[in-house]
């Protein structure tokens, strides 16, 4: 019986491992026009309408620049389309999408939306968080680091140490991986890119197969390495038992980078 336990809380791990991520997109924008993101949940780089019970999870999309943190506004056909208030100038920014903590709990009849003590059969519970970040170059001579390298005090951050706008096919694109703003050394960074896994995932919400992968050293860094131009999507997740055992078992947090390498231009 201890092994069939023990099976089907490995099972319900890589279930909960493989459900939906949050990451970022925005389309390429001139300074003077008027910046548009989209807040993808489902299978990358595929976006998919978010289901209404859900939308409550999310906070508003927000837009990072020198001034500060500006909330985008939710505008488009879809409820995962956003845009800014105001046009935007040339420059280098940081579009941030973030999936509030959320209890999510396994028994026989699938996973709801809820913690240990109001399921009370659960084989697996955890305390979900995501964020999601792109950087946006607005106007196709921006490359500059000053604000996409400024961490913004996420629990699990990826903090680009450079602009990919800098990063050609086969250079190093150094990130450094936080968690509670401290370096997170030992941990493993995947990245994969747009076209890389053609196979039909909308049944199994199987993680996309991962074009790279590499360990964080001491000081939390590591050097993705992309081998082809294109749209690009780090990820890093980091899971520790939950501060009540009888309330949810693990506390999970998934983060992830969006970006450009090579120019895109629309």
């Amino acid at each position: 019986m201890k092994k069939i336990a023990l099976a089907a809380m490995i099972c319900a791990i890589s279930l909960s491992a493989h459900a939906h991520r949050v990451w970022v997109s925005a389309d390429h924008t001139h300074g003077g026009e008027i910046l548009k993101a989209e807040l993808g949940y489902g299978e990358f780089p595929e976006f998919e309408e978010i289901a209404k019970e859900r939308l409550n999870i999310f906070k508003p999309m927000t837009l990072i620049t020198d001034k500060g943190k500006e909330e985008l506004v939710q505008k488009g056909k879809y409820n995962y389309q956003y845009q800014s208030k105001k046009p935007v100038q040339d420059g280098s920014y940081l579009v941030v999408g973030e999936y509030q903590p959320t209890f999510w709990s396994k028994n026989a009849a699938g996973w709801k939306r809820t913690n240990m003590t109001e399921m009370t059969d659960a084989t697996y519970c955890e305390q979900t968080r995501m964020y999601g970040k792109h950087i946006a170059n607005v106007g196709h001579e921006s490359a500059s680091k000053d604000i996409i390298s400024k961490p913004l005090g996420h629990l699990l951050e990826i903090v680009p140490l450079d602009n990919p706008a800098n990063v050609h096919v086969g250079d190093k694109f150094k990130v450094k991986v936080l968690y509670k703003g401290e370096p997170l050394p030992n941990v493993t960074l995947t990245a994969t890119f747009d076209g890389f896994d053609t196979s039909d995932r909308s049944k199994s919400h199987k993680v996309e197969a991962q074009a790279f992968s590499d360990v964080t050293n001491d000081q939390g860094e590591v050097n993705i390495i992309p081998l082809r131009q294109g749209f690009w999507k780090a990820n890093v997740e980091y899971k520790t038992d939950f501060a009540d055992q009888k309330v949810c078992q693990k506390e999970a947090t998934y983060s992830t980078l969006t970006f450009q390498i090579g120019h895109a231009h629309h």
